[in-house]
């Protein structure tokens, strides 16, 4: 068991309730961007009382929201001692890392041969709003954005219930790659999803696997660089 950091839990940041959002979604949504986006950090202790506190809901619906994130990865659970956000682990960012490859590789082929103007335009929408944010310290939303643009390509390849089965697995992978975005070169995505926009509109599928291949395993890669760096978050 990983040694107890302090418990931060109180420095949530708070979401907005959507309308009519089950209380049980709202607190594994609240709980998720933060573990995410780095407020409760890899090893904290986090507590089911004082975070029911901060969200201003009963323990019962916190209660669920940790069982549902301990079977993505996110928090592990010791019974009789404490709930703990989870240490990245890299066995599971070489993994998803390899199942984005696989999958991508296929997707990217069916953009290729088979995609619309307006399809093109919400690519390089993704991209422009990319742009705007990559000087900014809003790592969540360049991360949502890069998530948006995968999406897309399965969207555009009919394949939206594949991204949607997905979706969870990727959640624990995301943390690394938030990191990523913090402490590597930013314009690398710029650039590599410009370079992929470019090739779906040349239907150059010869240029785009190689691309996609080396988009896809980045994180995988620099993990060796952000584990010396951050060795207290990483297993």
């Amino acid at each position: 068991m990983p040694k107890t950091k302090n418990n931060n839990a109180d420095n949530l940041i708070i979401l907005n309730r959507e309308t009519n959002e089950p209380i049980g979604d709202y607190a594994v949504r609240c709980l998720e961007y933060n573990i995410i986006n780095m407020t409760l950090l890899p090893g904290t202790f986090i507590s089911e009382k004082i975070v029911s506190e901060v969200l201003s809901i009963s323990r019962t619906p916190i209660r669920e929201a940790f069982s549902r994130l301990e079977k993505i990865n996110l928090i592990e659970i010791y019974p009789q001692k404490g709930t703990m956000v989870s240490l990245i682990d890299t066995s599971i960012v070489e993994e998803t890392s390899f199942m984005r490859m696989v999958l991508e590789k296929e997707i990217i082929k069916m953009v290729c041969k088979n995609h619309s103007e307006k399809d093109l335009k919400l690519l390089n929408k993704n991209i422009e709003h990319y742009e705007k944010n990559i000087n900014t310290n809003k790592f969540y939303e360049l991360l949502k954005l890069d998530n948006e643009f995968h999406e897309l390509l399965f969207s555009i390849a009919d394949k939206k219930l594949t991204f949607s089965l997905i979706r969870d697995s990727i959640k624990h992978f995301n943390r690394a790659r938030i990191f990523n975005i913090m402490e590597m070169d930013r314009t690398r995505t710029l650039t590599e999803h410009s370079n992929i926009l470019l090739h779906i509109k040349e239907k150059n599928i010869k240029k785009l696997l190689p691309i996609m291949e080396m988009h896809l395993t980045h994180v995988k890669d620099d993990m060796e660089f952000l584990k010396n760096k951050f060795p207290e978050y990483f297993k």
